[in-house]
């Protein structure tokens, strides 16, 4: 019974690593794609 434990705090635990991973790939893209006009617009004006 204790095998059978650790391996589901082993496979809750890899699920809750790939969940937080996912999430901050959502973001991290979210994020760049909010703030583009901006990084664009301050591009522009340092490269002309």
């Amino acid at each position: 019974m204790k095998t059978q434990s650790r391996f589901m705090d082993s496979v809750k635990s890899s699920y809750l690593v790939l969940v937080i991973a996912l999430l901050g790939v959502f973001a991290f893209i979210s994020a760049v794609l909010i703030a583009w006009p901006a990084l664009a617009y301050i591009g522009s004006k340092l490269f002309n």
